[in-house]
């Protein structure tokens, strides 16, 4: 049986409660709610960059005596479920340049990795003006609690185009050619307009046609990495350790 321990919210300040939300939090992948506390009992499965109301901060107590941070959330459409609170960011950011992620909020601490522009990521704290993020996996290194000053847009219309962009990002990197071709596809919609993410597909577009211009077999060496990042740690399993 698990034992149920109340935890503070925020570092000595109380949470102001609007009709009993605490806050809004985001979901950093695909992560599964749970009807109860024990997590044990799905209820539904939130999107990456899905927002939920926070309702509850509990710990438990797990197998062996771990303590594990829970949340009640309620989701949209008024459902109410429990999830591990290291599955959620405080907010969504869409980087707007090529910036560089530091393991400490200053320039003068090592550079861990430089994020491209169009990432999405999640604000898990913050320190003066930097923000420290998660951001999956950038080429073969995680981004899981790294510190960043710049470079960034909190805009949530971005949201949706940076959704469709890593979508079209992870199809063009198939071995299938008709995934290849549905990534084409969204990159070609998103490069009609004169955001940020028309630029980078127009760009993308580019790169793949001259790649295909230089190889005989219009593919050269078939691709198939799945580009699966943190969503391949899906349903609450399997994260990085930061």
């Amino acid at each position: 049986m698990a034992l149920i321990l109340p935890t503070a919210c925020k570092r000595g300040e109380a949470p102001q409660k609007v009709d009993g939300v605490l806050a809004k939090k985001f979901a950093k992948y695909r992560v599964v709610v749970n009807k109860d506390q024990d997590l044990k009992t799905w209820m539904a499965t939130l999107e990456k960059g899905e927002d939920v109301d926070l309702l509850l901060e509990e710990t438990i107590q797990g197998k062996g005596g771990k303590s594990i941070a829970i949340s009640k959330v309620k989701l949209a459409g008024g459902a109410e479920g429990f999830v591990e609170s290291r599955h959620l960011a405080d907010r969504t950011i869409v980087f707007t340049e090529e910036t560089p992620a530091f393991v400490r909020p200053t320039a003068g601490s090592k550079l861990h990795v430089k994020i491209p522009r169009g990432t999405i990521a999640f604000v898990v704290g913050e320190h003066a003006d930097w923000v420290k993020v998660y951001a999956g996996k950038i080429g073969g290194t995680w981004v899981t609690e790294q510190w960043v000053q710049r470079g960034y847009s909190s805009d949530q219309q971005l949201l949706a185009p940076a959704r469709m962009y890593e979508s079209a990002l992870e199809l063009i990197a198939s071995s299938k050619s008709e995934e290849r071709a549905r990534g084409r596809q969204k990159l070609s919609e998103l490069g009609e307009g004169d955001s940020i993410f028309a630029e980078l597909a127009r760009a993308k577009l580019a790169e793949e046609d001259a790649q295909k211009d230089g190889t005989s077999d219009g593919r050269g060496d078939g691709g198939g990495d799945e580009q699966k990042g943190e969503q391949g740690t899906a349903e609450g399993e399997g994260t990085p350790k930061g």
